[in-house]
């Protein structure tokens, strides 16, 4: 934490800020045993740092129906039958032409604890009797997974945003199966999940960060003159507001850059706002 104070002319201000680094690493457990060589990289937790979340990496996106019948690699598990235009295109990593489980690797930050980096300030200002108090809070490399309804349209029979609905791959016409594909940025709609697209990737993958408005507080002291005249020692009044608003990367999903949640069915932050005096005497 750093703070630094001073004045020009009648102006007193103060500006501080502060930041944290904070990862947790599981060092050493007692005679871990593990069936094989695979079964050791997947689940050893041996000098590994917390949070890991596997996932596909995503590679590019098909195209057409033809582009899908070509695939030399079992995206799917099914031989691509399920497959459709726009649908996720994963990477073989270990080259053995299907994807399955042995493809996933770690992708991401760590999910389900705080940022890794956590940083906030204060910005305080004080001018003939007017007081103007800042407070800010942040946070990055933490990344969060969007999920369930999020993910999949109509999942467990709810709801789903706009958006996941709006901008699709889809049809020109609904009921014309020989129609052209129309390209979105999300895959084809299935009902209760996204198909082939429903497994653990980087696209559904977004690395927060973020930088909120925690507090603003404008005051104002009246004058001794007027203190005087009712005997009082101190009044201020003041106008003052919490969570006002963040800068961050998550707006599109609609949620709180705070909410860890992956399908954000969480109460947000409030905003307050509040007006008020103090007198003392």
């Amino acid at each position: 934490m750093i703070t630094y104070t001073d004045k020009i002319g009648e102006l007193n201000y103060v500006v501080s800020g502060n930041v944290t680094y904070s990862r947790f690493k599981n060092i050493e457990s007692y005679k871990p045993r593990f069936s094989n060589s695979w079964n050791e990289y997947r689940n050893s937790n041996e000098d590994r740092w917390g949070g890991v979340w596997w996932g596909y990496q995503v590679v590019g996106r098909f195209q057409s129906e033809e582009e899908i019948r070509n695939h030399p690699i079992n995206n799917d598990g099914s031989n691509n039958r399920n497959q459709l235009p726009g649908d996720f295109i994963y990477k073989d990593v270990n080259g053995d032409g299907v994807i399955n489980n042995l493809d996933e690797r770690p992708i991401g930050y760590q999910t389900g604890w705080a940022p890794i980096i956590s940083f906030g300030g204060r910005i305080g200002l004080n001018w003939k009797g007017i007081d103007l108090n800042a407070d800010f809070s942040g946070g990055a490399m933490q990344s969060w997974f969007q999920d369930y309804e999020l993910r999949n349209a109509f999942h467990g029979g709810g709801n789903s945003p706009a958006y996941l609905l709006e901008d699709r791959w889809h049809r020109t016409d609904p009921y014309d199966a020989n129609s052209e594909w129309v390209s979105g940025y999300y895959p084809a709609l299935r009902n209760g999940n996204s198909g082939p697209n429903h497994r653990n990737s980087d696209f559904w993958l977004t690395n927060v960060r973020y930088l909120r408005i925690r507090n603003l507080e404008l005051g104002y002291n009246f004058s001794n003159d007027l203190i005087k005249k009712i005997k009082a020692e101190k009044i201020r009044v003041y106008v003052n507001g919490s969570n006002l608003f963040s800068f961050d990367n998550v707006k599109k999903f609609q949620i709180d850059p705070e909410i860890e949640a992956a399908a954000a069915v969480v109460y947000p932050q409030q905003r307050v706002f509040m007006v008020g005096f103090n007198l003392t005497f």
